[in-house]
């Protein structure tokens, strides 16, 4: 059994050791952190949805032979102790319980070993090495120094072209790009129009986010300032956890890149400058990137399979996820 457990929806999804996928749902939020009610909504949400789905598949929680957790606001220790404990009380004896981040090592990494790099709503990174040790690094804001997630870029963005304006910044080709997203030609109109428009949810977010990449790839300077920003802060944190685990440097270290901007921005300067720089932390020590293309809960089966003993491939796992709508 795997769930992935969003701060927006999760995906629930039950194996048979055949590769059958025989049960699953979408749900809504499975993160504490967007629940009124914290932990105690959490516990109550557990409750009642994990047992209903396992009787969809014509089973009972006694009938899972293992089952993998990726929760959002997993962050900490605690955390992790205190949420792994409402799910055994469940029933869930066999099970791990996680940071939604790990789910893309096991989704997009040999024999579910690599790192896993997020870049979408924030920025997360996890590892799982040969010992089987787990860690997640980042992914608290400010706390972590992190410099990504999409609204990192819009927002970088927004500060870059204010600095051209009103303190002699180094010019950009950003602001023309987004003066035409606001509506605007005058640079007086530049944060009435931005502020009511970004805090009124009136501005094209995606939009927002794109233009540091775009101006990037047409030679802007400051924009690609912006790039080299956040590539060093992911190439950092990616060669800081291979340093520190056990991934030996005769052997192939995978990395799988999640979430928006890695995935679906089209521009992809950014991943070229973190695999620079990444090498050249590690001398040279052999990685392989890839991009996720498989839901994160198919990285939930692929392990919960793996700890069970189990052998389920994962284009099986992705067909039978496909057929299930996810």
């Amino acid at each position: 059994m795997g769930v992935d457990g969003g701060a927006t929806k999760s995906h629930i999804a039950i194996f048979d050791e055949s590769g059958n996928c025989v049960g699953s749902t979408t749900y809504g939020p499975l993160n504490h952190e967007v629940m009124q009610g914290s932990y105690t909504e959490l516990e109550e949400r557990l409750g009642e949805l994990l047992p209903l789905v396992v009787k969809s598949a014509g089973a009972t929680v006694c009938d899972i032979a293992f089952a993998v957790f990726g929760i959002a606001g997993v962050d900490t220790d605690a955390q992790q102790e205190l949420i792994s404990g409402m799910i055994n009380k469940i029933g869930f004896k066999n099970q791990i319980t996680c940071n939604d981040a790990f789910l893309g090592v096991p989704a997009g990494c040999p024999e579910c070993v690599g790192v896993c790099a997020i870049n979408g709503t924030g920025f997360k990174l996890a590892a799982i090495d040969h010992s089987g040790n787990a860690v997640q690094t980042c992914g608290l804001g400010s706390f972590t120094d992190d410099y990504g997630g999409g609204h990192w870029y819009g927002v970088r963005t927004i500060g870059t072209v204010y600095n051209e304006i009103y303190k002699m910044g180094r010019p950009t080709i950003m602001r023309e790009m987004l003066y035409d997203l606001l509506g605007i030609t005058r640079r007086e109109d530049y944060l009435e129009v931005l502020t009511e428009k970004y805090y009124c949810d009136k501005l094209d977010k995606i939009a927002l986010n794109s233009i540091a990449f775009n101006a990037a790839a047409k030679g802007d300077a400051a924009a690609m300032g912006i790039l080299e920003e956040s590539a060093e802060q992911y190439a950092g944190a990616i060669a800081r956890l291979i340093l520190d685990m056990d991934f030996p440097a005769e052997k192939t270290t995978y990395v799988t890149l999640a979430g928006s901007v890695f995935v679906k921005q089209k521009v992809k300067i950014l991943q070229e400058l973190i695999d620079m720089r990444v090498s050249d932390a590690l001398n040279g020590q052999p990685v392989e990137y890839t991009c996720l293309d498989a839901p994160p809960v198919a990285g939930a089966v692929a392990w919960a399979a793996q700890k069970a003993g189990i052998n389920i491939e994962m284009p099986a796992i992705k067909a039978g996820l496909t057929a299930a709508g996810m």
